[in-house]
């Protein structure tokens, strides 16, 4: 896991969309969907349902949302 990551996730949890999510970061949106399945590999648990359109944050993803938001604010600091 790295910073990149989790600021790729809280993008792709605010924009409820990968492609908008790449499009802030100037990246594919393949890049950005790489990056949070290697997150959620690394955390073992599914953050984001891609079931749903637009795509959702799942429960678990709702708990890792808020550390990861500290974890940016705090390294901001």
């Amino acid at each position: 896991m790295n910073l990149n990551q989790l600021k790729y996730f809280v993008a792709v949890a605010d924009y409820h969309s990968f492609t908008k999510a790449a499009e802030q970061y100037f990246l594919t949106q393949t890049a950005i969907t790489q990056q949070i399945q290697k997150l959620e590999d690394t955390v073992g648990v599914q953050l984001i349902d891609r079931k749903t359109r637009p795509i959702s944050v799942t429960p678990m993803g709702h708990v890792f949302l808020r550390e990861a938001r500290s974890i940016l604010q705090r390294m901001d600091s």
